[in-house]
């Protein structure tokens, strides 16, 4: 039977977080709360974690899956290209919903990282990026509540905060190849300024 945890959302409760956390390294589905809307997350670095993330969420495995970050210095440190371009989009969204594709030394893989505590906290405290996706089933409309969520996918624990926002809008996917910026899909954040803060901020490196 799933676990379902009521946590504060500005303040989250360390033991709590530290019930996921047990849950994560167990292998396990923790279903997290975010400003956009619910995720299901595992640590990727447990073996069998992620195959059973792509079970629940119904997916296909070749589909990426993007990884939940405590900041931006994580995934800095994982990038092969970091420039000063993406020192502005983190300045300007990092809290938020934007998630950015950046190739690693384990291929293109998108990272993000929420506005909103629980998400965070729980990053922090596991000490690397999770596995993270929407809480529902491939095809099917994103939840905004745990309730929606614990109907749409099967899971271990549930950290509930409430209602993350009033409409299920997630967080907008980009690409950045070095110079280059694409959007993969259009979410929260207009594409057109995320294009516009990165281009104004031109592509010195800064790694």
């Amino acid at each position: 039977m799933i676990q379902v945890l009521e946590i504060n959302r500005e303040a989250p409760q360390p033991e709590r977080l530290a019930a996921a956390k047990a849950v994560l390294l167990d292998g396990g589905l923790v279903i997290v709360p975010t400003e956009t809307v619910y995720g299901i997350a595992c640590d990727p670095a447990v073996p069998g974690a992620m195959e059973r993330l792509i079970a629940a969420k119904g997916r296909d495995g070749d589909k990426p899956i993007a990884r939940l970050a405590a900041d931006g210095e994580q995934v800095k440190a994982a990038s092969k290209h970091w420039n000063s371009g993406l020192d502005a989009l983190a300045a300007n969204w990092w809290p938020g919903p934007l998630t950015i594709v950046l190739e690693t030394s384990n291929g293109w893989t998108g990272y993000r990282v929420p506005d909103h505590a629980v998400a965070i906290e729980l990053a922090k405290l596991c000490g690397r990026t999770l596995a993270l996706t929407s809480a529902n089933l491939s095809g099917e409309p994103e939840t905004k509540t745990a309730q929606e969520a614990i109907a749409s996918v099967e899971a271990d624990l549930v950290l509930d905060s409430g209602p993350s926002a009033e409409k299920a809008i997630p967080s907008t996917v980009i690409k950045v190849n070095q110079n280059k910026i694409e959007c993969l899909r259009e979410g929260r954040v207009p594409f057109s300024e995320i294009e516009q803060v990165f281009k104004h901020q031109g592509t010195k490196d800064s790694k």
